[in-house]
């Protein structure tokens, strides 16, 4: 498990062949399979079966997902 602080960092495990990653606020667990191609983010919520595809800028947007949230608030992670 390696927390996630930066969506730099976040690129850089996805282009290092990681893709599982989840945010564990104390309270619920959320688990994301997340590929990244050219500033596209394309992300599979499994809590929920729904899939996602954003930009960069977009993932710090809370009404397209909370996944800039948990990294600002240090609960962001790769499995």
């Amino acid at each position: 498990m390696k927390q996630i602080n930066s969506i730099e960092e976040l690129i850089d495990e996805i282009n290092s062949g990681k893709h599982d990653f989840f945010i564990d606020n104390g309270l619920f667990r959320s688990s994301k399979y997340i590929e990244y191609d050219d500033d596209t983010f394309y992300i599979y919520n499994e809590i929920d079966d729904t899939e996602q595809t954003l930009v960069s800028k977009e993932l710090f947007d809370k009404d397209a997902t909370n996944i800039g949230f948990a990294i600002n608030q240090g609960c962001f992670y790769e499995y």
